[in-house]
């Protein structure tokens, strides 16, 4: 029987870095989604007379969006915490670019409509910026 010989130990990789830029971006952006379809709604409704006909069956569906959408974008932000970098990513892409819902708001003349549709362009940029980090891995 041959004598076994000590040898170096099996390699050891370092785990890869948490992606902490693109979780944080993408929290702020399904934060900002929420609010967004919050004040869409809140609009819409403390404004009835300036929401057009077409859209006043809608109102309240205008919060279930902005729910649905921050949570599933704060759900992709969890998965590039998790080191799911490409799906998280990429839910947090696709569910950012979601938020051009919030262009029906235009159709309320309001000063406010438009306070909501800064908002929820800024809710876009961010959820870009975060999948783009998240992606990157940064």
């Amino acid at each position: 029987m041959a004598i076994p010989i000590p040898g170096l130990p099996p390699p050891t990789f370092l785990p890869r870095p948490r992606a902490v830029k693109g979780f944080v971006v993408s929290l702020i952006a399904g934060i900002m989604t929420i609010i967004a379809g919050i004040a869409g709604t809140a609009v819409a409704i403390f404004f009835p007379g300036d929401v057009p006909a077409w859209l006043a069956p809608y109102v309240l569906l205008g919060i279930v969006l902005g729910f649905v959408l921050g949570i599933l974008i704060f759900l992709g932000a969890f998965l590039i915490w998790h080191r799911y970098l490409a799906l998280g990513g990429i839910m947090v892409f696709f569910c950012s670019l979601a938020n051009v819902y919030l262009i029906v708001v235009y159709f309320i003349t309001t000063i406010w409509s438009y306070v909501v549709l800064a908002l929820g362009l800024l809710a876009l940029i961010f959820g870009i910026i975060g999948a783009a980090l998240g992606i990157a891995g940064k």
